[in-house]
């Protein structure tokens, strides 16, 4: 599931999911790795969200989007079975790539994880950078962070 908040000047989608068993290792809380998983998850609902189907964009080969960096810390524990909410909101846009990120809360509120993703734009063809395309970068700037220090 997915919506969307405004709050000032950025808008900041909403994923929410239930912690499955396939997320959680033995002590029954999240898998370190499938934090990552979950804002991918998020990243794409909400590039779908702005009318971006990846698959379809993969698929047609038009562009490529690796992640080139990403970065999560871990702040309480997630259960099995516990709803959890993602807040995906772009972090900044530059010529070639742009930043994602995710806050991830937890059924009482509190804010138990955040993710960070660096997205390169990558021609298929020449597998070379290649600029953020237009409609793609007004989006993403029409609702970025302020603060580019990423999430709180």
């Amino acid at each position: 599931m997915i919506g969307i908040r405004e709050a000032g000047n950025i808008v900041t989608h909403q994923y929410c999911f239930s912690l499955g068993l396939s997320s959680v290792d033995r002590a029954g809380v999240l898998f370190y790795p499938e934090l990552f998983r979950h804002a991918h998850d998020a990243f794409e609902a909400f590039m779908a969200r702005l009318g971006h189907d990846l698959p379809g964009i993969f698929a047609a080969g038009d562009l490529h989007l690796p992640v080139v960096h990403a970065e999560g810390d871990y702040r309480l524990p997630l259960r099995h079975g516990e709803s959890v909410s993602v807040s995906v909101t772009p972090g900044g846009v530059g010529d070639t790539s742009f930043t994602m990120d995710c806050v991830f809360t937890d059924s009482q509120g509190r804010t138990a994880a955040t993710v960070r993703t660096v997205h390169v734009c990558i021609d298929p063809v020449s597998r070379k950078p290649t600029a953020v395309p237009a409609a793609l970068r007004e989006q993403l700037a029409a609702c970025c962070q302020p603060d580019p220090g990423g999430p709180a």
